[in-house]
C-alpha cells in the first residue's frame, strides 16, 4: 500500500487546537488594550473636567465685586451638616462669564445633598443681576461638603474668618474645600484647596 501524504485526523485535531488558542490569546491581549485605554480616557476626561470647575469657580470669585449702592452683599455663611460635614453658602456678584453669558451675574453656591445623582453635589444658583435670566448649574456631583474661609487683615493681623456678610467690603481672599462623598472621590484638581485673592479685598 502507498503512503499518501497529508494530515492526519489527530494532527487536524491539535492544529486546529492551537490556532484557537492562539486567537484566544491575541482576542484577550485586544480586550486588555481596549480596557486600559478606555480607563485612561476615563482618567483623562475627571482631570480634564476637575481643571475646568476648578478654573470655573477660580473665575467667577475672582470676578467678584460689590455694587455702589450697596444693593447686592458678599454673603458667606459657616454651617455644618449633623453628621459633621461642612455646609457652608456662598453668595456675590461676579463680573466673569457665567453660563447665563457675560452680564453680571450673582453666584449662590451651596451643596445640595439629593437623592438623584443629577440634583446633588455642589451647585451653583446663576441669576443676572440686571435681568431675567436664572440657570443651576451642577458643578460636581461627586462633593458633599463645602468649606469656605474669608483672608481679611480688616481687624489688623491677617486671618482666616469662618464667614462674611459685607455690602460695603470684600474680603482680602477667599479658601475653598471640597469633600467628596462617601467612597467616591474628587479630581485631583479639586482635592486641593482653592485660594483666589479678591481685587480690592481687605
Amino acid at each position: 500500500m502507498i503512503a499518501r501524504p497529508g494530515m492526519t485526523l489527530l494532527e487536524l485535531v491539535i492544529a486546529l487546537a492551537v490556532a484557537a488558542m492562539a486567537m484566544a490569546a491575541g482576542y484577550s491581549a485586544l480586550a486588555s488594550m481596549v480596557d486600559h485605554r478606555a480607563r485612561v480616557a476615563h482618567a483623562t476626561d475627571a482631570v480634564i473636567r476637575g481643571a475646568a470647575e476648578r478654573w470655573m469657580l477660580e473665575s467667577w470669585l475672582t470676578g467678584a465685586r460689590l455694587t455702589p449702592e450697596g444693593s447686592i452683599a458678599f454673603r458667606g455663611l459657616d454651617g455644618e451638616t449633623l453628621d459633621h460635614l461642612s455646609d457652608d453658602e456662598l453668595t456675590f456678584l461676579t463680573t466673569a462669564p457665567t453660563p447665563l453669558g457675560a452680564s453680571e451675574t450673582v453666584v449662590h453656591l451651596v451643596v445640595e445633598r439629593d437623592s438623584v445623582p443629577s440634583r446633588r453635589g455642589l451647585i451653583a444658583d446663576l441669576t443676572e443681576w440686571n435681568g431675567l435670566g436664572a440657570r443651576r448649574v451642577i458643578i460636581d456631583s461627586a462633593v458633599a461638603g463645602l468649606s469656605l474661609r474669608y483672608i481679611t487683615g480688616v481687624l489688623g493681623q491677617r486671618q482666616a474668618v469662618p464667614s462674611w456678610i459685607s455690602s460695603s467690603v470684600l474680603p482680602a481672599g477667599v479658601v475653598m474645600t471640597l469633600t467628596p462623598t462617601q467612597g467616591d472621590s474628587l479630581p485631583s484638581a479639586l482635592g486641593l484647596p482653592i485660594a483666589v485673592p479678591l481685587r480690592g479685598g481687605r
